[in-house]
């Protein structure tokens, strides 16, 4: 009988490897993500796969890392430093600017290899995503309240915007493919949306 093999103990991330991480994600972007090999992505890297296994064991786990660092930096891109003591459409604009420093890069087509083949990863993305959809929920309702917004229903902005997040952001037959980027779909349609719900003065 042969021995069974121990299983590789890997390196914690440090912060070298995740300056590899972070480096990597701008070249995974029109990639299919599913078709990669960790040869490849090791090549991408600038890395031997020797290296690369030594903190990895998959490339879903490096593509998991390289998105959680990513969703980290634009999490403290929008909710530092967020003006107090003024209109909550002036909130909204500089929310609008912050996430739209914080997504350029990202491409439509990198969502839609997520969504479709790593599940778990778009898992990751919708908590986050949630999180910033909530986070406008709160806005809508006060703007409502106090009068500076119109009043909607705020369940049916929210599924708006989760159908936004689910069917429009990933459709790359229809935007990816006409040049549209992430950054404009996404500052478009929230422009449209503020634009709905400004309170007739």
């Amino acid at each position: 009988m042969g021995r069974k093999a121990l299983e590789k103990t890997r390196k914690p991330l440090n912060k070298k490897a995740e300056g590899w991480l972070r480096a990597l994600f701008p070249k995974l972007q029109d990639k299919k993500l599913n078709r990669l090999t960790l040869d490849e992505i090791a090549q991408l890297m600038g890395k031997s796969k020797s290296t690369i296994y030594s903190y990895f064991t998959t490339k879903e786990e490096i593509y998991q890392n390289s998105v959680t660092l990513i969703l980290q930096d634009l999490e403290e891109t929008i909710y530092s430093e967020l003006p107090e003591n003024t209109s909550l459409e002036v909130l909204y604009g500089e929310i609008l600017l912050k996430l739209s420093k914080g997504i350029n890069g990202i491409s439509i087509h990198f969502l839609h290899q997520i969504q479709s083949h790593f599940p778990a990863i778009w898992e990751l993305i919708m908590q986050y995503t949630n999180k910033f959809l909530n986070m406008l929920k709160a806005i809508y309702e006060k703007g409502m309240a106090t009068g500076e917004f119109r009043k909607f229903n705020t369940d049916l902005l929210m599924a708006m915007d989760n159908h936004f997040v689910l069917s429009i952001m990933t459709a790359t037959g229809r935007f990816g493919k006409n040049g549209i980027t992430l950054n404009e779909l996404v500052m478009e349609y929230l422009e449209l949306r503020i634009l709905a719900l400004r309170s007739k003065q």
